[in-house]
This record gives structure tokens, C-alpha cells and sequence, in this order.
């Protein structure tokens, strides 16, 4: 997960890795970025790539697999390889998204960058 709020990456953590992920959690886009490739998907918070249009070009030109938690009227991904949930959100729903995704790369359970 790349998200800057601490308490959101931790929740996000302990709820994944109770479901037997392993979880990997970075605090910017800078920090955690590069981990999206070798991960089943990134969890990505919306205000890491409001405004910077890098990392918006880099998630929609890789095939990486992410959901991107959104505070209301975000752009939908044209891509399949990605996700919009929207906050506040089920956890339900979150794990719903990842083990799909796990699933679609062959690897449960599968590391999440988170």
C-alpha cells in the first residue's frame, strides 16, 4: 500500500496479513513505487498521485495490478488492471478486489504492496 495517513496503512496491514498476505507498506509514491512489480496489486491512496502527473502516467502505462482508494469523483481507470474503491469503504469489498487479483496472478496468497 502507498498511502500517506500511518493509520490507514496500518489497519489496511493487520487486515490483509490476518487474511494471510504479506503486506509491504510505503509512506509516498517515491518509496513505493517500485515494489508494484513484483506484487499481486498495489493498494494506493488517491492523494499520492493527485496532482503528480508521473506517477499517474507511470500506474496507467504499467501492467501492474492496483486499486486506488478515492475520496469521492475519481476518474476511472480505462485499464483492467485496475481498481477504484471508494472511501470510507468495506473491508469486505478491499479483500474482495485483492484476491481477485491474486488470483488473476497465480499467487495466493500473494505479497500487496501496501
Amino acid at each position: 500500500m502507498i498511502a500517506p495517513d500511518a493509520g490507514l496503512r496500518q489497519s489496511l496491514a493487520f487486515a490483509l496479513e490476518v487474511e494471510g498476505f504479506q503486506v509491504l507498506s510505503y509512506e509516498s509514491w517515491c518509496a513505493g513505487h517500485a515494489s508494484a512489480a513484483s506484487s499481486a496489486c498495489t493498494i494506493i491512496d488517491s492523494h499520492e498521485v493527485h496532482g503528480n502527473l508521473d506517477a499517474q502516467h507511470k500506474l496507467l502505462d504499467s501492467p501492474s495490478r492496483f486499486i486506488m482508494l478515492a475520496d469521492g469523483m475519481t476518474p476511472i481507470p480505462s485499464k483492467n488492471t485496475a481498481r477504484i474503491l471508494i472511501k470510507p469503504f468495506d473491508g469486505a469489498e478491499l479483500l474482495r478486489m485483492v484476491r481477485d487479483f491474486a488470483h488473476l496472478s497465480h499467487a495466493t496468497p500473494a505479497p500487496v504492496a501496501t
